[in-house]
């Protein structure tokens, strides 16, 4: 029974990232069945099949600069998409481990409720909804909008206008084959759907993660505050809280470890998707296409912004730690207790963090540049 107990609000935060994940081919919870397996070997074909295809566009003679920058940041959205969906696969084995660490070492009810911990559920279904939601409407617009026009040309001019979801090469016009346009209709349509899948999945999963250790720091702070260095037995509650100390630090190496590559791909493409995205806005388009763009826009300024939140409140928290490992009444304790002190602030005194690639921390100074390489870029276009 209490076992359920600890795990309730484990399992909401984990609800999401583990039925998305299913639907791309990632499992969290074995036994991995045969229908895993395929519809991770469909996700990663059909993607590496649509890069290829907009890479074939690129290349092609002929397009014009405004054809070219639709297509360059449809291409960084399945770069994302493709990286994220690489790294999850090679790293599924640390990502199972780590899920399961986070599962057992989850407070019981009566601790989260004590030490009010449950407010970093709260945030987290509150950015859950918020993705899904773009998820959602994107995914509505890019995939629906297509056919609606299409049949609206039918109607208005007699000519149906064969308008599809993304921008890729097409071995002929599509005009020209009724079975060629069913099947790419097809094709991009699902390709569209997995890719967003793939970073709706990684994306909650990471920040889950992250709320789930930024929680545990908390809980250790507040313990830590409650030591009374000068009553028998404060040497072992210190020292069970350097071991739950310990494990929180290899599961943010784990969590880095996952995740890093991911972090790499989002923050590297969303500057070149920010400044593509406005540029198509210069230029007089309808209000569909106008539409599209700003949801994309939108897309990757919710992913940027909500990454560098949580690096930024991650580190937070964990230099929180070493400020609370110093302010308790250390002084009162025993020479052995305070050596224990010592460790503790040294193994603290380095905050955790996102980190991008080992070379730097992702943090709201992270959100500044990448918005200011957008521009950079943006600028270099306009006056081109």
């Amino acid at each position: 029974m209490n076992a359920i107990k600890r795990n309730t609000n484990f399992l909401r935060f984990t609800a999401g990232p583990v039925k998305y994940f299913k639907v791309i081919g990632i499992c969290l919870q074995p036994p991995e069945t045969l229908s895993i397996k395929f519809a991770r070997f469909l996700t990663v074909l059909t993607t590496l099949l649509l890069f290829v295809h907009q890479i074939a566009f690129l290349v092609t003679p002929g397009r014009t600069f405004i054809e070219l920058s639709a297509a360059v940041g449809l291409l960084n959205y399945t770069t994302v998409g493709a990286g994220k969906i690489l790294f999850l696969i090679l790293n599924r084995h640390l990502l199972l481990k780590s899920y399961t660490q986070l599962q057992v070492i989850y407070p019981s009810e009566a601790v989260e409720r004590h030490y009010k911990l449950d407010r970093y559920l709260l945030i987290y279904k509150r950015v859950e909804i918020l993705l899904y939601n773009f998820f959602k409407y994107i995914l509505i617009v890019y995939l629906v909008s297509p056919i609606v026009q299409s049949f609206y040309d039918l109607w208005s001019n007699g000519a149906y206008s064969y308008r599809m979801p993304t921008i890729i090469w097409y071995p002929v016009p599509l005009e020209e084959s009724l079975l060629e346009y069913v099947v790419y209709l097809i094709f991009e349509s699902y390709t569209s759907f997995s890719l967003g899948t793939i970073i709706l999945s990684a994306d909650l999963c990471l920040f889950s993660s992250v709320s789930q250790l930024m929680l545990h720091l908390d809980l250790l702070a507040q313990r830590i505050l409650e030591l009374q260095p000068a009553e028998q037995g404060s040497m072992n509650d210190l020292k069970a809280i350097i071991e739950y100390h310990q494990r929180i630090l290899t599961l943010a190496q784990d969590v880095n470890s996952i995740f890093a590559p991911s972090i790499v791909f989002s923050l590297a493409s969303s500057s070149f998707i920010l400044c593509f995205s406005a540029y198509q806005l210069l230029e007089d388009v309808s209000f569909i296409f106008a539409l599209k763009v700003l949801l994309l826009l939108g897309y990757e300024m919710k992913q940027v912004v909500i990454t560098c939140y949580y690096g930024d409140k991650l580190m937070d928290s964990s230099a929180n730690l070493f400020n609370v490992v110093y302010a308790h009444d250390w002084t009162d304790g025993t020479p052995a207790y305070k050596r224990l002190v010592l460790i503790m602030l040294i193994r603290t005194y380095r905050p955790i963090a996102l980190n991008v690639a080992g070379i730097a921390d992702v943090s709201l100074i992270t959100l500044k540049q990448v918005l200011s390489t957008s521009y950079q870029i943006f600028a270099v276009l306009k006056t081109a």
